[in-house]
């Protein structure tokens, strides 16, 4: 037998309806974006350019949200100026699962964002990405000339806020965290990088804004 309900009535299960329809909230976007490192963060003081090393690589990190929300981008720290960073675009960044499934890919072809004191942006369409679950992000660099972290990965690291990547030894790609791949292959063509070397830590991170309830 067919009910026939008020209109108001409609309207609340409608509503009630879109209400739990999942998607991104308004508040997932770029202010409240968090990334690995923070321009203050006294760990960077640590870092050293390895100046000898110009061969194109793809420098990543396998990182886990704490909480539910999007990545629309890469970010590097490199000690190169803008002039010189700018001088090698294209430049390409990838986000893949930690078992090498590719979600999504960054990029700056015309200009690069640069923060103070030494991080470079690539920006990309909006993924998804869940509490708990393991992914890598990476960024290719032409020419090398990459900065690091010596050791940097002998333990995890945390933002203090929803992203944390563990250390070399609780990794679970590859041969351990601060990844990479020498290779001219860039964007989709990139390969899934799985070397690491003495828990070296390349400083790369992904954009990522938390869902706010």
């Amino acid at each position: 037998m067919r009910l026939n309900r008020p209109w108001f009535v409609t309207l609340a299960l409608i509503a009630s309806v879109v209400a739990v329809l999942p998607g991104a909230p308004a508040s997932a976007d770029r202010s409240g974006a968090e990334y690995l490192y923070a321009p203050t963060d006294p760990y960077l003081s640590q870092r050293v350019q390895e100046v000898t090393d110009t061969s194109d690589v793809l420098l990543a990190v396998e990182w886990e949200p704490t909480t539910n929300g999007v990545v629309d981008g890469v970010r590097i720290c490199l000690d190169l100026t803008q002039q010189q960073v700018n001088n090698r675009l294209p430049l390409t960044g990838d986000l893949w699962t930690s078992d090498g499934d590719l979600l999504g890919v960054a990029g700056a072809s015309e200009g690069i964002t640069f923060t103070a004191p030494c991080f470079y942006d690539l920006t990309m369409n909006q993924v998804l990405v869940s509490a708990g679950q393991r992914y890598v992000v990476g960024v290719w660099v032409r020419g090398g000339q990459y900065s690091y972290v010596p050791g940097g990965f002998a333990t995890g690291r945390s933002n203090g806020g929803h992203v944390t990547a563990p250390s070399n030894v609780d990794s679970t790609v590859g041969s351990g965290n601060g990844l990479y791949a020498y290779t001219s292959d860039m964007g989709e063509a990139s390969p899934f990088p799985v070397d690491s070397w003495q828990d070296s830590d390349y400083l790369v991170g992904p954009r990522f804004t938390p869902f706010m309830p």
